[in-house]
């Protein structure tokens, strides 16, 4: 039941106060990234992730790469010396998270259909991929496309999270234009609400899973924060309300929670209360992924779902 997943993971400079970064701030040294956040709440959950991407021969590649290794993640990346591992600072003010990215000309910018050659996915049972990988510039784009197709023809799963970010796209519509040739190929297409009627209009959760469908995917889950999330035209809630320390990353656990059940075999609202049980858990950590649970620690939660 392995599972595959390409994109860039970056350096994180994360202060240790909230507020705005200032001189002499400490910060502590993370490594992020949407799809290796999924590969790690995978692998804590037991579950055999591959992930693809390109570093910088640095120092913060050897992090990265080290980090991912150490959380049972195989690592296939490729290493650039001409360019740079990306780079982003994140803080907290006035309630909400701030991301500041340093990842124009990044290595992992240079990502291409090559680096997924045709034995990577065998034994591949999911494909996990992000609107993020689109938009770092037109081989990653082409890359996702064309692995999307791939596993299409293979029977494999795929899921697609549009995982928007405004800093990387002139427009939503540029966004959701990019998106729109590779949905027939999506399984199951996992989004905000927000986001989710920014790119495809509609004022609802209910309007965002039509017209997804509409456009191709077979299937949607829209996210609508504390209230749960919608599949198959039904609210599924969390079974409990998180305190909040930091939003960023509870989309990644909810991918990785709904990924893990679907392999399992759940129904949809199933998979959909698993993936809310790790979202939670990243709500209560100011790193991205540091707080995703392990298996062994929430497995009688999960079964406890599953009835």
């Amino acid at each position: 039941m392995s599972v595959l997943t390409v994109g860039e993971t970056m350096v994180l400079l994360d202060p240790v106060e909230d507020g705005p970064p200032d001189l002499g701030d400490l910060m502590w040294l993370r490594i992020a990234g949407a799809e290796s956040n999924v590969a790690i709440g995978l692998s804590r959950l037991g579950v055999p992730v591959t992930w693809v991407s390109v570093l910088g021969a640095d120092v913060y590649g050897d992090l990265v790469e080290r980090t991912l290794a150490g959380e049972g993640v195989r690592v296939q990346a490729r290493r650039d010396p001409t360019r740079p591992t990306g780079l982003f600072t994140k803080w907290r003010d006035g309630g909400r998270s701030h991301v500041l990215y340093h990842r124009r000309g990044s290595a992992a910018s240079t990502l291409a259909p090559e680096d997924v050659p045709d034995e990577t996915l065998d034994g591949v049972r999911l494909v996990h991929l992000t609107g993020i990988t689109t938009a770092l510039g037109e081989q990653p784009r082409a890359l996702v496309h064309e692995l999307a197709r791939r596993a299409s023809e293979r029977g494999v799963l795929l899921l697609f999270d549009p995982n928007w970010r405004p800093a990387l796209w002139p427009s939503a519509a540029a966004a959701a234009e990019a998106h729109r040739e590779l949905l027939p190929f999506v399984d199951w297409y996992l989004c905000g609400v927000d986001e989710g009627i920014l790119l495809w209009g509609g004022e609802s959760a209910a309007d965002v899973v039509a017209a997804v469908r509409a456009a191709g995917a077979r299937n949607a889950v829209v996210r609508v924060g504390a209230q749960g999330a919608v599949v198959d035209d039904v609210l599924v809630p969390p079974p409990v309300i998180a305190d909040v320390l930091d939003e960023v990353g509870a989309g990644d656990g909810f991918a990785a929670g709904f990924a893990y059940a679907l392999l399992q075999g759940g129904a949809p609202g199933e998979c959909v209360r698993t993936a809310h049980t790790i979202a939670a858990a990243a709500l209560l950590g100011t790193g991205d992924w540091e707080t995703f649970p392990h298996l062994g620690d929430i497995g009688h939660e999960l079964r406890g779902e599953a009835q």
